[in-house]
């Protein structure tokens, strides 16, 4: 089965459905499909061919959900791209995957073999005739390559074959249990993973998707109460949002399903939204662009197991190692390696034994050494301590800035909190937090849940911590805001200092 199969199934037995709503209306499904049969009379125009790679920069609309169908349907490879990224970097990208099409600024495609802006290409995709053609493309063909964020480094292109995206689909709806009566708020950004794959999920089901963007953040409750919406897919930052929004605007709703992967929203702020959205249920999972879902905890099973982000899905497995890759025993703390159904085809034009992520195994699969830490329990359920870069040694005890971060997050009245990681074994730990309480408030109560070497030495309060294009607290932006560059310290901040910051949302 290939991606785009996913959409002919609601197309004939659901055509009337609603499909997408976004700022232009509603779109059944009879009407993106005939949308999806002209993008594809306009990418042939455009010469694109099985293989080859389409770089698309837009937002959450209708016009890149037909782009991203039809791209797979030629047998091309489409490659998603946030809108708010620079010329520089989206012209790194298509030079690095090689683009036969860029769909973007001009300045930025330059380098592809042809490029035209994103309003013109729609302009001229609703002027194209039908094409019904559909290549026959092998599952295990590539569908799409997804940048990673490249925080660490030069963006990499994850290889997405359409057999891991469909698995991936499958695997997670038997967890979710996304039905044909639901209506999905998206809100994240579809060149963001975990966005597009709501638009899958409901094509999957013959559901409903809802595009948000930023700029209708404060209509959020009422376009939840408009559209009827019952599953919110969160990021921290989103969470936030609904809480204060909902604590003004009370009338009924038909939320049913929160679910969050990455960074995770605080305890309190769960706790929050769903006294505020009563009915509703949340579904804590972990998972990367290399795999897209590792594991999903069941909703019933929050209250008793807050901490950890599920079981593995159907068809991926999960084992905890050591430095040496020893296999560890429930309990033991280790690096998460992933191996099964979604883990995707390594990293574009990096051999494999260059990639250090991905390794082969005997039968011939690859298998994922995620850089992350956590631990599996005796039941099986996983819990996320932290990344490879996340974790330090304080005092001779490792330990990970996550679970400095997700203790903090236990006190109700601490929205969101980021610790930086010690410049030297010795040094100084900083916690900073976005929280109306006092940080000695703070500091009593991680006293009395962690040790001395875990305890921060300086609390720091700003009114609101800078986040990612993705919605996720922003570690790096957090240090460079309470913490001066190294040759400026000529004083250091008394502990527990206070700032009153106001940061604009990235």
């Amino acid at each position: 089965m290939l991606v785009p199969d996913l959409l002919r199934r609601p197309r004939t037995e659901r055509g009337d459905h609603p499909a997408v709503i976004d700022a232009d209306g509603t779109l059944s499904y009879r009407h993106l499909g005939a949308l999806v049969d002209r993008a594809v009379g306009w990418l042939r125009l455009q010469g694109v061919t099985t293989g080859q790679r389409v770089v698309y920069v837009g937002g959450n609309d209708r016009a890149f959900l037909t782009l991203f169908y039809a791209t797979l349907r030629v047998g091309a490879v489409f490659v998603p791209l946030h809108p708010e990224l620079t010329d520089l970097q989206i012209g790194d990208i298509v030079d690095d995957c090689a683009a036969t099409l860029a769909i973007c600024p001009p300045a930025a495609g330059e380098r592809a073999g042809r490029s035209v802006d994103a309003e013109r290409s729609w302009r001229e995709v609703q002027r194209t005739p039908a094409d019904g053609f559909a290549a026959a493309a092998a599952d295990d063909s590539v569908a799409m390559l997804i940048y990673t964020s490249g925080t660490t480094g030069r963006p990499k292109g994850v290889v997405c074959p359409h057999r891991q995206m469909v698995a991936a689909v499958e695997a997670i709806h038997s967890r979710l249990r996304y039905r044909a009566d639901d209506v999905v708020l998206c809100r994240l950004p579809l060149s963001f993973d975990y966005g597009l794959y709501q638009a899958l999920l409901c094509a999957h089901t013959g559901s409903t998707l809802v595009l948000a963007h930023r700029g209708q953040d404060v209509d959020l409750v009422r376009i939840i109460e408009r559209y009827g919406v019952s599953v919110v897919p969160l990021v921290p930052s989103l969470a936030q949002i609904l809480t204060l929004l909902r604590r003004k605007h009370r009338g009924p709703t038909r939320v049913r399903l929160f679910t969050n992967t990455g960074a995770r929203p605080s305890r309190a702020v769960m706790s929050d939204l769903l006294n505020l959205f009563p009915g509703s249920a949340f579904a804590s999972m972990y998972g990367m662009t290399e795999c897209k879902r590792v594991s999903v905890l069941d909703p019933g099973e929050y209250a008793a197991h807050p901490e950890s982000v599920g079981r593995p899905i159907p068809g991926d497995h999960v084992r905890i190692v050591d430095g040496g890759k020893r296999t560890l025993g429930p309990g033991e703390v280790g690096e998460i390696v992933v191996w099964g159904a979604t883990v995707m085809d390594g990293y574009w034009r990096i051999p494999l034994d260059a990639q250090h992520r991905f390794v082969r195994r005997a039968d011939g699969s690859l298998e994922l050494h995620s850089g992350d830490q956590g631990y599996l329990d005796e039941e099986g359920r996983l819990y996320f301590v932290g990344r490879d870069d996340d974790m330090f040694k304080r005092r001779g005890i490792r330990m990970g800035l996550t679970e400095i971060e997700n203790a903090a997050e236990q006190l109700p009245g601490v929205t969101t909190a980021v610790a930086l990681r010690p410049e030297t074994e010795d040094g100084p730990l900083h916690l900073v937090v976005q929280s109306r309480l006092s940080p000695e408030d703070i500091s009593a109560h991680l006293a009395a849940r962690l040790d001395r070497a875990r305890m921060p030495d300086q609390i720091t309060r700003l009114d609101a911590l800078p986040l990612t294009a993705n919605g996720k607290p922003d570690r790096a932006a957090a240090k460079r805001l309470v913490e001066p560059p190294a040759g400026a310290r000529g004083t250091t901040q008394p502990p527990f200092a206070q700032m009153r910051t106001t940061h604009e949302q990235v």
